[in-house]
Order: structure tokens, then C-alpha cells, then sequence
């Protein structure tokens, strides 16, 4: 008896941690060749190999549970490279995915992912969710549909209606159902997030393009608002060109220009220590929880410069990492919440076999096995990391009024030592229309 103990204990920890390994999150050097062909401006290259099925990126990154990922990459890549048709396929499919996985998540209890977040289908960010429809409203614009951009522009204002209590409602019903967890021991915070000023931008270059002068308006005061509601985001000024935009003088055409930069950030594990409603050795757990992290963005200072001599600074109208790190509070608290809970189940379980182990055998043999369960309950909650990698890290605005006609424009980015990239472009300036021009830079 006491030697078959000795020998399931270990057999069944050892089973466990090769699950938690075989469910971990995708690999960040899996994606190296993807993420150096988007900082060059490589974009071709990039979707090559997120299409090519057999490629180790595809294989690693993008398994079925992942699949919302390989639309968020994809549709953003192909925007960059100017294939505006597939980049809202994939975006479109994405949105549709993420509604479905979030009623999906809330709705399962949580014995249905005892292991750890990995074992789920990825379900999407908030801060995802949102810029799809930014980027999905560009490709309309691009693809000559006003109309279009104006109706994802406000379908990412209800989304913003909705994020104010969706993990509040979530969270409740995981507190009522779990009276034993006290979230005041917790390391919670919750998002402030409710208005982008970038989408309020867009709203107004948009409406002020279909001849919608109060409703560019009230997206323009909105936008004022924006910063004023969310100072941890928008620290920076409003953009001083926004003055401009709902008086053209007449017989003047007004060039607008958006640049990208930087890519969004990251998410890595990190260790926190949680007190549990258990007695000792099992009232705290040591669990991985995920953060996000920034990447380095290697531009500074991006400028305008036209062949008729003219010149501007493009200024920041949005931090989207910001923006991702911002709306990330309410879902980490969810998270911490769920593995919160796990880790109480798993003790649980681990402190009662503990103890029948110790009644059959012996005290030792008992202690061994309250040991190796309170191992694995640390071990398998692994931190998912899973995100999407190519949103970039900041959008910056300006606009011009010029007369009529073409143009040359070349966008300057400049780094701490100089130029980082520039790019040149012949734009067609007309009057009372909307003529907005894209700029990236995502080293």
C-alpha cells in the first residue's frame, strides 16, 4: 500500500506538469521573422508566412485555440500593406470571434478550466477589440466608403458603453457564488477607460467628409472630454491642430495626416503571492498572474514636410499601449479572481487527499502528498500570455488647409539619433472632401 502511494503521488505531479507544458501560450521567438519583417516595413513578407500553414510561426502561434490571433495579426499586417479588402475580412472575423468567446467565458463555471487560463480559446483584449474597429473604419475610408468608417466608428462607441461594467457584472457573480474569497487581499484595480479620443478624431475627420458638421461637432467635444475623463491615459496635450478641423475656408482643400508608430505591448508572467481561506500550509499560493509590458518605441518626433515648403509636427492624439495597459486592469482582476478560485479547489483537494493518505498510511507519507499537490497547484497555473503583436504603440495626428491640387508629402520619423525611416508620397488635394493620408512606423 505505502509503496504504491509513493509511487502515484510523483506519477500523477509529473502527468500534470507535462499538461501544463503542453498548454502553454505561444512562443515570442516563434514570431521573430513575423515581428523583423513588420519593424522594416517588410509587410509582404510578414503575411507569407502567417499564410503558409507549414511555417513554424503558423504551427506555434496560431493552433485552433488561437485562432482569433492569426485574424487580429493578419488583418492588422494586411492593412499595413495596403490590402484594405483582406485586412476587414480578417478584422471582421476577429470581432465576431471575440463576441462569441467572451458569452462563451462568462457562461462557463470554473471547473471547466481547472488547469489554467491556456487550456481556453483565446477570447481577445478589450484594447483588440476596439482598434478593430479603428483600423476596420480606415479600411472603409480607403475602400471609398464614408458610410462604412462612420458606422465601425460607432459601433467602437458602444463597445466603450458596455466596457464600464463587464467585468464589474462578471466579478460579482464569481463574489457571490464564492463567498470564501475576500478580493480586498487581492491586487485589483479597475479601468477608468471610457472614451478614445483617436475614434472621436476619426469621427470628426468622418462626419466633417460627409457634410455632418454637428455631429463632427459633438465628436469633436467628445474628444475634449476623452482627455479630461482618463488623464492616466492621455497625459499628453490635445492635439493643436484639432482647432482646424470644423472650419476649412472656402475654396481651401485640408490634408490630414495619421501616422502609426511603435508596436503595442506585451504580455509577460509575473509571480504574486495570494492569501487562500485555508489553514496552514495551504493559506497563501505563490500563482502567475500575466502583465503587460511595453516595447520600445524607436520613434520620437515625426514631421510633415510638402514640396510648396510647408511643414508641421504630427502630434499625439493617442497612446494605444496606454490604452492596452488601461483597459487590462479590469480583466487582470478577473483573472486574479478565477486563479484565485482555482488555487482554492486545488488546495482543497490537495489538503483532503493529504489527509486520507496520512489516515491509511502514515503521517509522512501524508505530508509527502499535501506537498506534491500544493507543487502542482503552483505549477499549472501558468499566466497566459497570448496577445495580439502588431497594433502599434501610438497614433499622431495634424492637418493642413492648402489649395487645391497635388502634392509630394514626405513624413519624417525621427528617433533619439536622427532619422529612423521616411516616406514619400504623391497625395491628390481636393476641396470640401475628406483627404487623409496613413504613415507607419512600427520599429
Amino acid at each position: 500500500m505505502k509503496s504504491r502511494m509513493n509511487f502515484k503521488g510523483p506519477a500523477f505531479l509529473a502527468a500534470g506538469v507535462f499538461f501544463v507544458f503542453l498548454s502553454c501560450a505561444t512562443s515570442p521567438k516563434a514570431s521573430q521573422d513575423v515581428d523583423n519583417s513588420v519593424r522594416s516595413g517588410s509587410y509582404d513578407s510578414a503575411l507569407a508566412v502567417l499564410n503558409n500553414e507549414k511555417s513554424k510561426t503558423r504551427k506555434t502561434n496560431y493552433p485552433p485555440k488561437n485562432e482569433i490571433l492569426l485574424y487580429l495579426d493578419r488583418g492588422m499586417i494586411s492593412h499595413y500593406a495596403g490590402q484594405y479588402k483582406d485586412s476587414s475580412q480578417d478584422l471582421e472575423t476577429a470581432e465576431i470571434l471575440i463576441e462569441e468567446a467572451f458569452t462563451k467565458s462568462i457562461s462557463q463555471a470554473i471547473g471547466s478550466y481547472i488547469l489554467n487560463d491556456n487550456t481556453k480559446e483565446y477570447a481577445g483584449e478589450d484594447y483588440e477589440d476596439l482598434y478593430i474597429n479603428v483600423f476596420n473604419a480606415l479600411n472603409y475610408y480607403h475602400n471609398d466608403s464614408l458610410e462604412g468608417a462612420l458606422v465601425e466608428i460607432r459601433r467602437l462607441n458602444e463597445k466603450l458603453n458596455f466596457l464600464q461594467d463587464k467585468y464589474q457584472r462578471a466579478s460579482k457573480k464569481v463574489l457571490d457564488e464564492n463567498k470564501q474569497i475576500d478580493p480586498s487581499q487581492l491586487p485589483m484595480e479597475a479601468s477608468r477607460f471610457s472614451n478614445s479620443a483617436l475614434a472621436r478624431y476619426l469621427g470628426v475627420l468622418f462626419y466633417r467628409g460627409t457634410g455632418r458638421n454637428d455631429s463632427a461637432r459633438i465628436d469633436y467635444n467628445e474628444l475634449r472630454q476623452a482627455y479630461a475623463l482618463a488623464p492616466e491615459v492621455y497625459s499628453n496635450p490635445i492635439p493643436s491642430s484639432l482647432e482646424g478641423e470644423l472650419s476649412v475656408p472656402q475654396g481651401k482643400g485640408r490634408l490630414n495626416v495619421i501616422a502609426f508608430t511603435g508596436l503595442s505591448p506585451i504580455k509577460e508572467a509575473e509571480n504574486i503571492v495570494v492569501p487562500l481561506p485555508l489553514p496552514p500550509p495551504n493559506n497563501f499560493a505563490r500563482l502567475e498572474f500575466p502583465k503587460m509590458v511595453n516595447r520600445v518605441n524607436a520613434v520620437k518626433r515625426v514631421e510633415v514636410v510638402l514640396d510648396n515648403n510647408e511643414r508641421f509636427d504630427l502630434e499625439l492624439v493617442e497612446d494605444m499601449g496606454a490604452v492596452a495597459m488601461e483597459t487590462f486592469k479590469s480583466k487582470r482582476g478577473l483573472i486574479i479572481l478565477k486563479t484565485t478560485l482555482r488555487s482554492i479547489i486545488k488546495n482543497t483537494g490537495g489538503a483532503v487527499a493529504a489527509t486520507a493518505v496520512a489516515r491509511q498510511t502514515d503521517e509522512g507519507i501524508g505530508l509527502l502528498v499535501g506537498i506534491a499537490g500544493k507543487v502542482f497547484t503552483e505549477v499549472s497555473e501558468k499566466a497566459d500570455i497570448r496577445l495580439s503583436r502588431y497594433f502599434p504603440s501610438q497614433a499622431l495626428v495634424g492637418g493642413i488647409n492648402l489649395d487645391p491640387g497635388s502634392y509630394n508629402v514626405t513624413v519624417n520619423f525621427y528617433g533619439s539619433s536622427g532619422l529612423v525611416f521616411s516616406e514619400r508620397k504623391e497625395v491628390v488635394v481636393r476641396e470640401r472632401t475628406l483627404n487623409l493620408e496613413e504613415f507607419f512606423c512600427l520599429k
